[in-house]
């Protein structure tokens, strides 16, 4: 039974995938359920397996390729089956017809012994989804580029290149042509040369910078009821023997909770001209790792008590920095908490998650000197509170409110069990 491998949708954001690693080779025997090459998103990397056994007849794509979502990436079959045309829909060689206008051939252009010459002679070009899609954000003809891929298949190395040049613009002041060429050069450096996850990491940052108008309002809470409140759970934990770990971030994601169920204007996502409020909050926890940053994701965490939400956190961190996430884990966050506390950061300005309205930033616990009511001089500990929000959905006065109603719940632990 043939098949076509597709590149896979691993999250609610993802539009387009790369190759990491091929496993199989042109003419391998492939099991079902047997990955046949790695691919890496924006939060993962993900080996794709092979649903029905056969012959790897076809690869659609080399390591570093970049392929939209639903993308041929290989086609699976009997020996000697050649995929359709179907079967090659949209894959990473996509055909453009232009036979139109093709000019008459030159000597150059004649067949040489290899059957290699400088330019396509055939009625079609190859070329990379990534790369049309740059040629045609800047108005590049792919009919005079000269591919340097297999079979001269046209690359994203290749429009780079011609940008760089400025070859493709051929009218124009100097200033405008430097222009073009700026912005052209940006379209294309994002992220390039760092890591599939770093690279993914780049182009989602700075797509949510581009697409929100992100703020930034700090504020710092009393912090001595809180601490006081986690011993004494931590106390009657251990009197019934119990294990479990339960940290300031746990209480803290409990207090997020309650604050964006009052106020559900933050517990909110914009995707596509479509803004959504949330009655359930499905809390997304910041977790780095050694070479970037994944969300693993609470789902329904105003359901859970505060024991459930600590040993959640702590299986969707561990499962995240581990490489055991998979998409589901990683995708439908409301909310998202960054803590940096343990960094010794006391206020930062996080960056919003992607569709997200609101991201809570956690400092590390400071001392302060105070007056108390009796005119004694006292230390009290604070937590600094950081809320980025997009302020074309929220207004300066509602985030304020958020983290008035986040204090409330800081300041007065007992809340959190109610």
């Amino acid at each position: 039974m043939s098949e076509t491998i597709v590149m896979p949708k691993l999250g609610m954001t993802m539009t387009e995938g790369t190759i990491t690693e091929w496993y199989k080779e042109v003419g391998d025997t492939v099991e079902k359920g047997e990955p046949v090459l790695m691919i890496s998103s924006e939060k993962l990397n993900q080996d794709v397996e092979a649903t029905s056994s056969g012959i790897l007849i076809e690869k659609f794509g080399n390591v570093e390729d970049e392929l939209k979502v639903g993308d041929a990436l290989a086609f699976i079959g009997e020996e000697g089956e050649k995929p359709s045309s179907a079967d090659k829909k949209d894959t990473d060689a996509v055909s453009v017809d232009v036979t139109e206008y093709e000019k008459p051939a030159s000597p150059a252009d004649m067949p040489t012994q290899q059957g290699v010459t400088k330019h396509q002679r055939s009625n079609r070009i190859f070329i990379t989804p990534l790369a049309r899609r740059i040629a045609a954000d800047n108005d590049i003809d792919i009919q005079s580029v000269t591919g340097s891929g297999g079979k001269g298949r046209i690359t994203k190395r290749d429009i780079e290149h011609i940008l760089e040049s400025g070859t493709h613009i051929q009218t124009g002041s100097q200033q405008e042509l430097a222009a073009q060429q700026s912005a052209a050069t940006a379209t294309v450096s994002v992220g390039e040369g760092l890591s599939p996850m770093r690279k993914a990491i780049a182009r989602n940052m700075r797509d949510s910078l581009s697409q929100t108008a992100q703020l930034t309002l700090h504020r710092k809470a009393n912090a001595e009821q809180l601490i006081d409140f986690q011993q004494t759970l931590r106390d009657k934990l251990s009197a019934s023997n119990s294990e479990m770990k339960l940290s300031v971030t746990v209480l803290l994601a409990r207090a997020v909770v309650l604050a964006l169920q009052e106020l559900k204007s933050m517990n909110a996502t914009y995707h596509d001209g479509q803004l959504k409020e949330f009655d359930e909050v499905h809390l997304g926890i910041a977790t780095s790792l050694d070479d970037g940053l994944l969300v693993p994701v609470i789902k329904n965490a105003h359901q859970k008590t505060i024991g459930a939400l600590a040993n959640e956190m702590k299986d969707v961190t561990e499962r995240a920095r581990n490489g055991e996430a998979d998409p589901s884990l990683l995708s439908g966050s409301t909310f998202t908490i960054t803590n940096l506390g343990a960094s010794g950061i006391e206020y930062f300005t996080p960056i919003l998650n992607p569709t997200e309205t609101g991201i809570l930033g956690v400092g590390t616990l400071q001392e302060e000197l105070v007056l108390a009511e009796d005119g004694t001089v006292k230390t009290i500990k604070k937590i600094p509170l950081s809320i980025t929000f997009d302020h074309q959905i929220v207004d300066g006065a509602k985030a304020a409110e958020f983290l008035s109603v986040l204090v409330k719940y800081i300041e007065s632990p007992y809340l959190l069990v109610l």
